[in-house]
């Protein structure tokens, strides 16, 4: 274990807020990455402040579009966690098939995405690279994004390529009987 796991009894003063906070929408508890976020409460608020931002619909970006970002950017960090959990709800919520999950998984677009979907796949792939998108990618987002979705969208892929970056420090493991799907490569 590379960090030492807090449980609610353990918390100091300063956390409790943010682990009450935390707790009334996490399906993870103070699980996941919240766990990390409680060890500095101040930077912990600010940092789930913007997670509520994307996942209480007040980003520009559409729910699906963010589900196949968190994806291609866990996938991409090798975040074991944050894969299986946001595979999982995206497979129970009917949000992509089997197949497109399989692809992404395999590093490969997927099939029938549609016009914005496709857009937004090549444009996070592209974001993923650290050099400047393709102008006809960048092109291509602006005919289904206006610029503040795409700054948002920029904003998203640096918010969840934080929350991969603290599973992956953390050592955060899938829980118990969970299998591992996500591809080493």
């Amino acid at each position: 274990m590379r960090f030492k796991l807090e449980t609610l009894d353990q918390l100091d003063t300063a956390a409790q807020p943010l682990a009450e906070r935390v707790l009334k929408v996490s399906s993870d508890g103070i699980g996941g990455p919240f766990n990390m976020l409680l060890k500095s409460p101040q930077t912990g608020s600010l940092f789930v402040d913007m997670l509520d931002h994307f996942n209480g619909n007040f980003s520009h970006v559409p729910p699906l579009a963010r589900r196949l970002t968190v994806l291609l950017l866990a996938r991409n960090a090798h975040s074991s966690y944050a894969w299986w959990s946001h595979q999982r709800r995206a497979l129970s919520a009917k949000e992509f098939t089997e197949g497109q999950i399989n692809a992404i998984n395999e590093r490969r677009k997927p099939e029938g995405l549609g016009k914005m979907l496709d857009a937004v796949y090549d444009y996070v792939s592209a974001l993923i690279q650290g050099t400047p998108t393709p102008g006809v990618t960048l092109t291509a987002l602006r005919t289904v994004f206006d610029e503040a979705t795409v700054v948002d969208l920029i904003v998203l892929c640096g918010t969840y390529t934080t929350v991969a970056m603290i599973l992956n420090e953390a050592d955060v493991k899938l829980p118990n009987n969970e299998i591992n799907t996500l591809k080493n490569d």
